[in-house]
């Protein structure tokens, strides 16, 4: 009897410190270590959300990167302001500058961006902004797409610039 107390009394504590160890703080923090999980799902759900509203396909970072390693025939526009643009620039890109939002566009900047562009509507065209919350990128796609560009890739990631 005295044994299977014992038992039990052991069983019992073993029990409660695994318990604590699934315990999880304050509980808004389920999986990201850091505690940003919050900002990546309101990231994650814009990127979505600005996807399906532009129709339009991502690449990643490893993907560009692989895209020109191999000196794929492609436009690479950089959307951000021109002032900054040489401290983020991507080897071998050209520079449209775009609005936040497509209602800011203006007509000069439209032509420049279509210039930018080209006549070749089947070429392979990567939109990026220097960061991922960057919406200037998504006005350059979803204008792409509208001017029925058929590959507009809009790019999310960063890379080293060059």
């Amino acid at each position: 009897m005295k044994k299977n107390k014992i038992t039990l009394a052991l069983s019992s504590i073993l029990l409660s410190v695994s318990l604590v160890g699934c315990r999880n703080g304050d509980g808004l923090n389920r999986s990201a270590k850091d505690g940003k999980e919050n900002e990546v799902e309101k990231a994650a759900i814009k990127l979505v959300k600005a996807t399906k509203t532009g129709d339009y396909n991502l690449i990643s970072a490893d993907g560009l990167k692989k895209s020109i390693d191999n000196n794929e025939d492609m436009i690479l526009v950089d959307t951000i302001p021109a002032d900054r643009f040489e401290k983020t620039k991507i080897k071998d890109a050209v520079h449209a500058g775009l609005p936040k939002e497509m209602k800011d566009l203006k007509p000069e900047e439209k032509e420049a961006f279509l210039k930018t562009l080209g006549d070749n509507k089947d070429k392979k065209i990567v939109i990026y902004c220097g960061f991922v919350a960057c919406e200037r990128r998504n006005v350059g796609a979803v204008l792409a797409k509208k001017l029925d560009i058929k590959m507009s890739i809009d790019f999310r990631a960063e890379l080293p610039h060059g």
